[in-house]
């Protein structure tokens, strides 16, 4: 269980961050989001990939609480231009794509700039850039076998550092 904690407490904490948009409640859905995990752990089936099933109840959770909370204007009402409110917001499916592709990104860009430069010039130049590993070699000015092991070595970093952040399922 504290593995399981370790593992993906940024990750549920960053999805209820996004919802509430305050620290307190971001922190209370992540316990409740949890003690869910906890007590249907038993249930899940082990067969498939533990990412999607956590994703969904803190998900669940979070819209349970936008929904159980009194103070929310209805999005029936309508604006100056008489358009309802709910026309206006995106769909949560919508809000939930940005704000996980927003932490991912933010994860991927500080495991990249944690790697080796070469390792991280040779990635960079490779799948950002686009570039032939003959092209990576004469630029990098390296035999093409070092382009390889940088290319191999960096994956596996960023790999490893994935995993520990739970973006990346073994």
């Amino acid at each position: 269980m504290e593995l399981l904690y370790d593992r993906y407490k940024k990750y549920i904490y960053t999805i209820a961050y996004h919802y509430t948009g305050n620290k307190e409640d971001a922190l209370d859905l992540t316990q409740e989001v949890f003690l869910s995990i906890f007590r249907s752990l038993d249930r899940f089936d082990d067969s498939f990939s533990m990412l999607p099933w956590i994703k969904r109840i803190t998900v669940n959770k979070c819209l349970n609480y936008l929904r159980d909370k009194k103070d929310i204007l209805s999005l029936n009402q309508t604006n100056e231009s008489g358009q309802e409110i709910q026309e206006l917001l995106p769909s949560s499916n919508q809000t939930e794509e940005a704000t996980l592709y927003l932490d991912t990104k933010e994860t991927l860009t500080k495991a990249i700039h944690a790697l080796p430069a070469e390792e991280r010039m040779a990635l960079i130049l490779r799948h950002m850039k686009g570039m032939k590993y003959e092209e990576i070699a004469k630029i990098m000015g390296v035999p093409l076998g070092t382009v390889k092991t940088y290319l191999h070595r960096g994956r596996k970093s960023l790999k490893t550092s994935l995993s520990k952040d739970g973006l990346w399922e073994r």
